[in-house]
């Protein structure tokens, strides 16, 4: 004899299992649907065989400046890639061929005519028994921008580096000679020209110097390197250069031994410019603190550089870096142009922050060494 009520529980239990799976459907396809809708990339679901759109995302009409109507009822695909059909096709035969596929460029064809530079990564899938092309489209214009700008700037550096070149002999050669004049007997007016001829001429031998560094891109001789042993090291020195002017360093540290990866050389640079720019910023008696302590990343470490004095003005601040700017009179803009330039090259930043209240307070950070071995 059946047992309705074992009957009832199991097709109330079949009827929530299938409540519960149609939900968790729906609750996928939902999912899917923002992803697919919110996607920074254009998204396009295609029928390689019709040459046509079946589902475009917004960001799809977006790039391409259709409606998604437009993109679905008359606008084929092969269309979108007019100047460079033969690479598309070929990219398509890839993809139909090896179920996947990727291409760092290929152009696109706006609706006003506009050609975007894009990367495509696609794949097939069966969608109601038909094989369709999924295809994610990025537009690449900006980082195409970026390395046009980078191409240039590496053009120029080069252009600067042969003037640098170019100059220098000449400039070695007047050198000589002015020298040379130091060995005559000179009217005080003629002696006073001279000095300053030679001031000059030093001035624009370490301009060409600076300009000559800046253009070329920093090359490391990396070895693992103790932090703290190493500010210990210079400390003396930088002490012995702001006492000249009239100015202590104090050197702070909270950590154990710090070890990184770096250049002691060009990191010893970077310090002495930065304790100089300090040292310049204060009066006689004040006191730059150098601090070495934690990053704001656990794998990172601080160096800082504090002085007191006038804070620096928020225009001022933002420009600081830039190649050429500079508020110093007889400054060239060149040296936290190079320390910026050194420090990135260490897989760093530098950080400059200044208020009436706190001060001017450079920071270095600069990535921990995994392990000392």
């Amino acid at each position: 004899m059946v047992d309705m009520q074992s009957v009832q529980t199991q097709l109330r239990q079949e009827i929530e299992d299938r409540r519960a799976a149609e939900l968790a459907l729906q609750t996928s396809e939902q999912r899917l649907r923002k992803i697919f809708e919110y996607s920074n990339d254009a998204i396009f679901v295609i029928d390689p065989q019709g040459d046509r759109i079946l589902e475009a995302n917004p960001k799809a009409s977006e790039l391409l400046g259709y409606s998604r109507e437009e993109l679905l009822n008359s606008v084929a695909v092969s269309s979108i890639h007019p100047h460079e059909l033969s690479k598309f096709q070929a990219f398509g035969m890839t993809v139909l061929h090896q179920g996947h596929g990727w291409t760092n460029e290929l152009s696109c064809m706006t609706k006003s005519g506009v050609t975007v530079p894009s990367e495509i990564s696609a794949a097939v899938v069966s969608l109601d028994g038909q094989d369709c092309i999924i295809s994610m489209v990025r537009d690449i214009t900006e980082r195409k921008q970026a390395q046009a700008v980078m191409e240039r700037l590496a053009e120029i550096g080069e252009l600067a580096a042969m003037i640098v070149h170019e100059v220098r002999s000449p400039l070695t050669t007047i050198l000589m000679g002015l020298e040379s004049f130091r060995e005559m007997d000179l009217t005080d007016r003629a002696q006073r020209r001279l000095d300053l001829a030679l001031e000059e001429a030093d001035r624009l031998k370490l301009l060409l110097s600076e300009i000559l560094q800046y253009a070329r891109e920093p090359v490391l001789e990396a070895k693992p390197l103790e932090l703290k042993a190493f500010c210990h090291d210079i400390q003396p020195r930088l002490a012995e250069l702001l006492a000249v002017e009239g100015r202590s360093l104090v050197l702070e540290s909270d950590l154990p031994e710090v070890w990184i990866e770096g250049d002691a050389d060009k990191l010893k640079q970077v310090f002495i410019n930065l304790v100089r720019n300090a040292c310049e910023a204060v009066t006689p008696g004040e006191t730059i603190t150098w601090q070495v302590a934690p990053g704001d990343h656990p794998r990172q470490v601080c160096i800082s550089i504090h002085n007191g004095g006038v804070p620096i003005p928020p225009e001022v601040l933002a420009k600081l870096g830039q190649p050429f700017f500079t508020t110093k009179p007889g400054g060239n803009g060149l040296g936290v142009a190079i320390v910026k330039r050194i420090v990135a090259a260490h897989g760093g930043e530098v950080l400059i922050e200044s208020t009436a209240e706190a001060g001017t307070t450079v920071r270095v950070m600069l990535p921990l060494r995994v392990s000392r071995q």
